[in-house]
């Protein structure tokens, strides 16, 4: 019982966690977070991949700070997030940010050197402009692009409990941090059940829309 609640301990301390302690908020309040800072790496990644992508002196003064951040591991940097962000919300967003921004980005450029020399050459007859280019190699990418989003969105959700160590009052992360406080052996399993059971649930959702937005891929 030391490492490993019982069953009955298990979904005691599950019924007590949302019927007597709104852990729904928690969970709530925890999505908010990843969702958020998931669709900010989202929407800044892509045009500056894109940008790298078509501007050599763009991706040689950007990549090397890239490559630099995305190795440095995220607890880390939370004495930074404070400082510059302060103990609310923004740091928390900042810090699942940062741990999915810089694995994203690789993905998407990745992605891009990859586009089939044809499609480039077929713009490049047919005299597109560069708009239009773009938007060929935005469309050839999008299938990798929605795979990549999947991937990040798990990672995005790896981060959550150290994004939740920063003086947080809520969450999945807060509530595992103080069952491992006060050695709450069963809280704490059922926080980390939980995040696996959305994580899950998030892949299940993403797997069964791909089919259906690319057919042609199928």
């Amino acid at each position: 019982p030391i490492f490993f609640p019982t069953i009955q301990d298990f979904f005691l301390a599950m019924q007590k966690l949302f019927l007597q302690r709104s852990f729904m908020s928690d969970i709530g309040i925890s999505i908010f977070r990843v969702l958020v800072a998931f669709l900010l790496a989202f929407i800044v990644s892509v045009p500056l991949a894109l940008l790298m992508g078509e501007w050599k002196k763009s991706h040689d003064l950007l990549s090397p700070y890239i490559d630099f951040i995305r190795y440095l591991p995220v607890p880390a940097l939370i004495p930074l997030t404070i400082l510059f962000f302060g103990i609310g919300e923004s740091a928390k967003i900042s810090l699942l940010f940062v741990g999915t921004f810089f694995q994203l980005i690789l993905l998407v450029i990745d992605d891009l050197n990859n586009v089939p020399k044809e499609y480039l050459d077929l713009s490049y007859t047919l005299n597109f402009c560069k708009y239009r280019v773009l938007k060929i190699k935005l469309s050839s990418i999008t299938p990798q692009l929605f795979n990549n989003s999947r991937i990040t969105l798990g990672w995005c959700w790896t981060y959550l409990v150290i994004a939740e160590l920063v003086a947080a009052n809520s969450g999945i992360g807060h509530m595992i941090k103080e069952a491992q406080r006060f050695s709450n052996i069963p809280d704490l399993y059922v926080g980390i059940v939980v995040i696996g059971i959305i994580g899950f649930f998030s892949d299940y959702i993403f797997k069964k829309l791909y089919p259906h937005i690319f057919k042609y891929k199928t």
